[in-house]
C-alpha cells in the first residue's frame, strides 16, 4: 500500500512539474498575506513572491523610496513585513535616465512557476485585475519565457496592459482581448500567453519624473472585485474550484508550500 501512494506521489509530481499546470484563478490581497507571495497554483515553494526591480543594469540610476519604518535588508522578508504592517504594496520613486540610452523605469514583480521563469500557459485566468492608487500611468507587463522577449522598456513592443493613473484607490479589470502590443503577426496573444514567467509592473518616464504608488490585489479576471465567474476564488492564499476538485487538484492544493525566502531583487 505505501508503494502504491509513493507511485500516485511520484506520478503527480511528474505531471505538475512536466505540464506546469497553474491555478485556473488566483487573487493575492495585501490585507490577507503575511507572506509577500502570490499564490498562484506553482508547487514550487519560491514561486510568486514579489520583488522589485530598477535600471541600474541599463545605466539608469532610478530609485525607490519605501515608508521610513521599513528597513530593506535582502536577507529578509521584505515584502512580507510591508503587507503585515500596512496591508499593501507602497512606496515612492525617482526616475533617474543616468546613462541609459532608453525611458527610466523600476518596477514590482513576481515569477509565476519558479524563479528560473519557466513560462506557464495563463489562458484560464481570463485576464488581469489589479486594485491600486497611482500618481503615474504604468504598464502591467506580461513577460515571456523567451529572454529575447523579456525586455523591460515600454517602448518595444510587447504584451501589457495600460493603467492609469488614479490618486483613489481603484480597480482595473480587463480580459486577454483588451491587451495592447505584440510581437507581430506571427504571435497571435492567445499563442503568447501559454509562454508567461512573470507578471510585472512597469513604471516609466521621462527623465527626473516622480510618483508615488499603492497595490492593495492582484489577480485574474473578476476576482479583485468579486465579478469573476462562479466566485470561484475566496482567499488570497488557497484557490478553489467551480465544481468537485479532481485527484490532480486537490493534490495541488496540498503541495502548495509557503516559504519565508524572498525572492531576489532584479
Amino acid at each position: 500500500m505505501k508503494l502504491f501512494f509513493l507511485f500516485i506521489l511520484l506520478f503527480f509530481l511528474s505531471i505538475c512539474y512536466a505540464d506546469r499546470t497553474v491555478a485556473p484563478a488566483f487573487l493575492w490581497d495585501a490585507s490577507k498575506d503575511t507572506l509577500g507571495r502570490v499564490i498562484t497554483g506553482s508547487p514550487d515553494e519560491i514561486s510568486g513572491y514579489w520583488y522589485y526591480y530598477d535600471d541600474s543594469n541599463e545605466g539608469g540610476a532610478s530609485s525607490y523610496t519605501w515608508v521610513s519604518d521599513m528597513k530593506d535588508d535582502y536577507k529578509s522578508n521584505f515584502f512580507g513585513q510591508m503587507v503585515q504592517m500596512y496591508g499593501s504594496i507602497q512606496g515612492s520613486y525617482k526616475l533617474y535616465k543616468g546613462q541609459n540610452d532608453d525611458e527610466p523605469y523600476i518596477g514590482l514583480g513576481f515569477n509565476i512557476w519558479s524563479e528560473n521563469q519557466e513560462g506557464v500557459d495563463i489562458t484560464e485566468w481570463g485576464g488581469l485585475c489589479i486594485e491600486y492608487s497611482s500618481t503615474m500611468d504604468f504598464m502591467l507587463r506580461l513577460g515571456h519565457e523567451d529572454a529575447a522577449n523579456n525586455d523591460i522598456y515600454p517602448t518595444r513592443d510587447i504584451f501589457r496592459f495600460d493603467i492609469g493613473a488614479s490618486k483613489q484607490t481603484t480597480i482595473f479589470n480587463e480580459s486577454w482581448s483588451k491587451i495592447r502590443g505584440g510581437l507581430g503577426p506571427h504571435e497571435p496573444v492567445e499563442d503568447y500567453i501559454k509562454k508567461i514567467a512573470n507578471i510585472l509592473l512597469v513604471f516609466s518616464g521621462p527623465d527626473s519624473t516622480t510618483g508615488d504608488f499603492k497595490i492593495t490585489k492582484i489577480g485574474s479576471l473578476g476576482t479583485c472585485d468579486g465579478t469573476a465567474p462562479g466566485n470561484s476564488l475566496k482567499s488570497s492564499t488557497y484557490f478553489t474550484f467551480n465544481s468537485s476538485p479532481t485527484f490532480f487538484e486537490t493534490m495541488s492544493l496540498f503541495f502548495v508550500k509557503t516559504s519565508n525566502t524572498p525572492e531576489p531583487t532584479v
